[in-house]
């Protein structure tokens, strides 16, 4: 779902995906959310220099659930 189709419903949806972008000379990754995964590409471009990428870490961004217990 597009940025623009959660707006016009007014509904908090998350996005669907997270990706850590680790740069070497760099202490922490950079986090990013993003719905789709075509726009991580723009991400990388603007920089920094796309050279000094170690490595990014893509994750399904899935809200967590916590299990039903069962009663005893």
């Amino acid at each position: 779902m597009s940025r623009r189709a959660k707006e016009l419903i007014g509904t908090v949806v998350p996005d669907r995906w997270m990706a850590e972008l680790f740069y070497r000379g760099e202490d922490k990754p950079r986090l990013v959310l993003l719905e789709e995964l075509e726009d991580l590409d723009e991400l990388v471009e603007r920089g920094p220099d796309w050279n000094t990428i170690d490595r990014i870490v893509i994750t399904l961004n899935r809200p967590s659930v916590e299990p039903v217990k069962e009663s005893q």
